[in-house]
């Protein structure tokens, strides 16, 4: 009688054991989820500083477009004031072809300048696409490392049933057939 206790007592503490592991698995799980979406989260932060740096290349660019367009204008200026000094005809001939020649080169300048902005902006669009595909991939590694400690969890309690009950059967335990 005391062997059938002590058989008991085995089977029992198998079994709690393997859900104490289970649980413990569970929480392990809970611990890697919450962590990867942590970590998620403090990479998704850089997807507000790239949407900041993008206001700010924006502005930039149109103060630069109307500080241009005031100096190119002055420019214009000095070169009609040059001209009319030496008493030169403004309205035909060189200086006419040196005002259009400046004009072209100035429309050139800003189209270079959009141009590169445009580039600017879509490394910025391209890094912040990057920026949320690492954290997506790290909330699916959390939940890779979640699944596989809840799996970890249920082959212990599994095993820990399955050693009960080799426990209880070689001690000779009568089971309950189910057929």
């Amino acid at each position: 009688m005391a062997a059938n206790a002590f058989t008991y007592i085995v089977g029992g503490s198998q079994i709690i054991g393997g859900i104490s592991q289970k649980n413990s698995a569970d929480r392990a799980a809970e611990k890697a989820q919450e962590a990867a979406n942590f970590n998620a989260d403090l990479i998704e932060r850089d997807i507000g500083l790239l949407d900041k740096q993008s206001k700010i290349l924006n502005a930039n660019a149109l103060l630069r477009e109307k500080v241009d367009r005031f100096r190119f204008s002055e420019q214009q200026g000095t070169v009609i004031a040059n001209y009319g000094y030496a008493g030169i005809d403004i309205a035909q001939g060189t200086p006419m072809r040196v005002l259009r020649q400046n004009a072209r080169e100035f429309e050139y300048d800003m189209a270079v300048n959009r141009f590169n902005d445009s580039v600017t902006q879509m490394q910025i669009a391209d890094a912040k696409e990057n920026v949320q595909l690492t954290a997506d991939l790290t909330r699916m590694e959390g939940g890779a490392s979640a699944g596989a400690l809840r799996a970890q969890g249920m082959q212990s309690l599994i095993s820990g049933f399955g050693s009960a009950a080799r426990t209880g059967y070689d001690a000779g335990l009568k089971f309950p057939s189910f057929a």
